[in-house]
């Protein structure tokens, strides 16, 4: 509790961080979902090569 009182005694941080926090969960949310297309990608392919032969 009183680390919460201390961060609220510099208010003026606070939306500061937390763009910086939206930011970098956007960025991360937008990494993992270009990882996971191109995997996704990758696994198809190989299921329809073995399907193929």
């Amino acid at each position: 509790m009183s680390m919460l009182r201390t961060s609220n005694s510099r208010f003026p941080l606070w939306p500061e961080v937390l763009m910086f926090r939206i930011m970098i969960s956007l960025i991360l949310v937008c990494i993992n979902s270009m990882l996971i297309r191109l995997i996704w990608e990758e696994i198809m392919m190989r299921v329809m090569i073995i399907n193929n032969t």
